[in-house]
């Protein structure tokens, strides 16, 4: 199985760890997208080539550097339609530019998509932002949908199926 994971996090070396374990698996061809550096407060993170093997590194060029919601791959399509994944994952949050712009490729290419994000936080935000990329995504990502907020606790409620 190909598999493309777009993440703008495994610019960090200890990061790409979690790459090279995924690739270790002989069923799968891991091919790993990142943009050439991530910019936050700290500065400018260039790419770090630390941990790489068993898997292909490619850099994406990045729009909106340094914008954790609106930043997004305005080349994604053509990059996806040249490497004809079976599986796309994308490691950003749900209500991120970024998820909705790669989730909306990959739907078009036919192209099954799952994303992964570290937030544990229940916040709401605009429908238009939250909404469209769990129904998009295929139906095991869709259970994410019924986790909901513990009063007074900040995280989400236990869901049946998923593991902490």
């Amino acid at each position: 199985m190909r598999v493309v994971l777009l993440s703008k996090a495994l610019v960090v070396g200890a990061y790409q760890r979690k790459a090279e374990e995924i690739a270790r698996h002989e069923d799968i061809e891991l091919i790993v997208l990142v943009p050439p550096a991530w910019r936050d407060e700290r500065g400018v993170l260039p790419l770090e080539r630390a941990h790489t093997r068993g898997y292909t590194l490619l850099i994406e060029p990045i729009a909106l550097n340094g914008h954790f919601h609106l930043h997004f791959y305005p080349y994604l399509g053509r990059r996806l339609r040249a490497l004809r994944p079976d599986l796309l994952h994308i490691e950003e949050e749900p209500y991120n530019l970024a998820t909705w712009h790669a989730v909306r490729i990959a739907r078009r290419l036919g192209i099954r998509t799952i994303f992964f994000s570290w937030q544990n936080l229940f916040r709401r935000y605009p429908r238009r932002l939250a909404g469209g990329n769990g129904r998009s995504c295929d139906p095991l990502m869709r259970r994410l949908r019924g986790a909901r907020q513990r009063p007074g606790s900040g995280g989400p409620k236990d869901t049946p199926g998923l593991s902490r």
